[in-house]
């Protein structure tokens, strides 16, 4: 396809940023850590989709989360696995989708990103009231072999980070604890997001359980920490004290991955009937679609649309125009 791309404004198809999350294990190996800053990278989330507060915490506490849990990805073909957490809660923000990678990439959307409920409760964003908590967390783990690996799990709080935890126990059999935090200034701006991840492995005992969710339950609000200049590693030896074993950091960063080629690909996979609609309605003028996750626009012309057409109805010659298949 050779339709421009325009790139929103406020969109960075990838930006290297400062952000970064550290992998670590802790107790002889019993303890799975990881712990990164994504301030940075919420911050261009929150710029390419203009969210309220409320939402963009949500946002952010989301793409953090799946950051965190791609770092658990291995790679077994060329292909980049990658992870994706889907919530849909019921509440004012509809679904909010992220996928990430091992690599250090993420991207995100959020359906209704001027979500609003009482932005305030207990002193922190509504980020329940937006999410809601009438529904299912779920995530797709797709390693580029056979077909991608799907839990499911019903939202606990709509807080995002208990609902990931939960899916860590309930579904991977893993108890965890899962601290997320996204603080939005009064311009509206992340000025700090991060998150931290532990995963209890077979052999840590019930006294050292309690020691550990001791230590996560006074560690406090991750925000704080970070507008004081502490790092990701420090949060590490806040909780594990000197027991730790600092595996890798990777750098995390906003990078989408749409092109005109990918959207040739989804307008092929949408069918002959979406096609012809798009002819119908744009005439001779380009179409023009719209990245969800980074408002990058792709303009698609008559002729570019009537070749798709064409190659739809060549692999599908049962479904062109006025023919009907039956059984």
């Amino acid at each position: 396809m050779t339709g421009r791309s325009r790139p929103h404004p406020a969109a960075a198809v990838e930006v290297m940023l400062a952000d970064h999350l550290i992998r670590a294990i802790a107790w002889g190996g019993r303890v799975r850590v990881v712990a990164g800053d994504t301030t940075a990278t919420v911050e261009e989330l929150r710029r390419s989709h203009e969210p309220s507060a409320p939402p963009t915490a949500a946002l952010g506490r989301l793409a953090t989360g799946a950051l965190l849990l791609a770092t658990s990805l291995e790679k077994v073909t060329e292909r980049e696995p990658m992870l994706t957490v889907e919530v849909d809660g019921g509440g004012p923000a509809g679904r909010l989708m992220a996928t990430a990678s091992p690599a250090g990439w993420v991207r995100a959307i959020v359906a209704n990103p001027e979500a609003t409920a009482d932005p305030v409760v207990n002193g922190k964003l509504n980020v329940a009231g937006v999410v809601g908590a009438e529904g299912n967390l779920i995530v797709t783990r797709d390693i580029g072999i056979g077909e991608p690996y799907r839990g499911v799990v019903p939202i606990r709080s709509g807080e995002i980070a208990q609902d990931i935890a939960f899916y860590l126990t309930e579904s991977e059999q893993t108890p965890a604890a899962v601290v997320l935090g996204v603080y939005v200034d009064r311009d509206g701006r992340v000025g700090a997001s991060g998150g931290f991840l532990v995963q209890l492995l077979p052999g840590v005992s019930d006294d050292e359980a309690d020691t550990l969710t001791r230590h996560v339950r006074s560690f406090g609000a991750v925000t704080s920490h970070l507008i004081v200049g502490e790092l990701p590693v420090d949060w590490i030896r806040m909780v594990f004290r000197d027991d730790i074993e600092i595996l890798e950091q990777t750098p995390a960063r906003f990078l989408c991955g749409c092109s005109p080629d990918r959207v040739e690909t989804a307008l092929k996979l949408l069918g002959a009937d979406e096609v012809r609609g798009l002819q119908d309605q744009h005439g001779e003028t380009p179409a023009v679609l719209t990245c969800g996750f980074c408002h990058t626009r792709y303009e698609v012309t008559p002729e570019q649309l009537g070749e798709l057409l064409r190659e739809i109805e060549a692999e599908n010659p049962a479904r062109r125009r006025g023919k009907r298949t039956h059984g």
